[in-house]
């Protein structure tokens, strides 16, 4: 397929005239996906801690529990992918909510009989994984089945906006739920919001059609290239995917390097390095308020080249902090820009996808793009740690944000700044 063909997919269903606050089968979607949010981040925060409390974990166990639960994305997106195009997607988001809910009670059912351990902590975090690739990739292709293409800016901004708003409220929700309840009963409140969001997407009335049958099935790896192909020889998607890929190399350096910086440098604090990290969820809050009038105003691809220039350039504020509270207050700036940008290029790159890619083929190139975006992101981390030895931490993250700004004025000058 070219990518011409691939550029001009199918005319997606009618679209409610009055927007999709009145679209109730959008509203049923987002609202599951809003409570499944905020468990998620409950149990972010309660498998370490369950770990650290009850297990005594060591910190080369904490780290083999934080790889479980991010190495599936690495392992089955591409195969999630090939499911999402082969099957209907509502019933495998319904099955990834029921999975998650069932697997998640293993902990604290293995935590009152005094069966827990680490290993088995790691199983559940690896399977709640494989099952949250798939849900993910499912999810973003689903949508454009839902609403119509007029609409999906709209509906990527809530749903990024849920996103946001859990970052914000859902790890201080689950801090006091652990405290209250302890880390393996709070992981119950997940099960039950997985629960929720399974119960919300059975109500769904509109009708999903089976995707049909290509002449002579293909293999599970002929599909996986045929995503791979696809995508890679659409000049505009193979540009979006690799300059997305280029900001998540040096964002998780950032992310490793920050920390040191605030607290041994500028002598933050927890508190205080907290506050600044929240920052940025209330800034991609504001971006995903804004996008939708970005892209009718300037056009999709001048507001992603809009969204990831603030994004990247923003980062410059964060090692020209002094040591003050203005310090604090230039940190804070910087993290809510940096959030309000990659908030409007994240939607906007997500709905470019759902438009123009034929329903047939989005749940692997959706995929495609999930693993290799993804798939920099640990060496993003060796980066962090080597910069920051070797050139110290002030120096490494202007280094990095010298680098996301270089990549904002290449991406500034390809052919997407000139999408409609």
């Amino acid at each position: 397929m070219s990518s011409s063909e691939l550029l001009t997919g199918p005319a997606r269903p009618g679209a409610p005239e009055r927007g999709l606050w009145h679209h109730r089968d959008f509203r049923l979607l987002w609202g599951g996906q809003t409570v499944s949010l905020l468990g998620s981040r409950v149990t972010e925060l309660a498998l370490p801690l369950t770990a650290i409390v009850l297990l005594d974990a060591t910190p080369a166990q904490l780290g083999l529990l934080n790889a479980a639960q991010y190495l599936p994305v690495l392992c089955v997106t591409l195969f999630a992918g090939v499911l999402a195009d082969r099957v209907r997607r509502r019933p495998l988001l319904i099955g990834a909510n029921l999975g998650r809910a069932a697997l998640l009670t293993v902990v604290p059912l293995l935590a009152w009989s005094q069966g827990l351990g680490v290993w088995a902590l790691c199983a559940v975090a690896f399977a709640t994984g494989v099952l949250t690739a798939q849900f993910d990739v499912a999810y973003q292709a689903y949508l454009p089945t839902l609403v119509s293409r007029e609409r999906l800016v709209e509906g990527n901004s809530k749903l990024q906006g849920s996103r946001s708003v859990a970052e914000t409220a859902g790890q201080g929700l689950g801090g006091a739920l652990i405290q209250l309840l302890t880390a393996p009963v709070a992981i119950l409140v997940d099960c039950l919001a997985y629960l929720f969001a399974a119960g919300t997407l059975l109500r769904i009335r509109a009708r999903e059609e089976r995707p049909a049958r290509r002449a002579g099935r293909t293999s599970v790896r002929a599909d996986i290239a045929e995503g791979l192909r696809v995508t890679l020889r659409s000049r505009l998607l193979r540009v979006i995917m690799l300059h997305a890929s280029w900001y998540n190399l040096l964002w998780d350096v950032v992310l490793v390097v920050f920390p040191l910086y605030g607290i041994r440098v500028l002598g933050l604090g927890p508190a205080g390095l907290g506050m600044v990290v929240a920052a940025g969820s209330v800034g991609a809050l504001g971006g995903s308020l804004a996008a939708a009038r970005l892209g009718a105003r300037l056009g999709t691809g001048r507001a992603m080249v809009l969204g990831m220039a603030l994004a990247s350039v923003a980062t410059l504020l964060l090692p020209l902090a002094p040591r003050s509270d203005a310090g604090l207050a230039v940190l804070v700036c910087g993290y809510v820009l940096n959030g309000c940008g990659i908030a409007v290029f994240n939607i906007h790159s997500i709905t470019l996808r759902q438009a123009t890619v034929p329903d047939e083929l989005i749940g692997r190139v959706s995929a495609t793009f999930r693993f290799v975006t993804w798939a920099v992101i640990p060496a993003g981390g060796l980066l962090g740690g080597l910069l920051a030895t070797v050139l110290g931490p002030r120096a490494a993250l202007f280094a990095t944000a010298v680098g996301l700004s270089a990549g904002a004025v290449v991406f500034l000058f390809s052919r997407t700044a000139n999408r409609p």
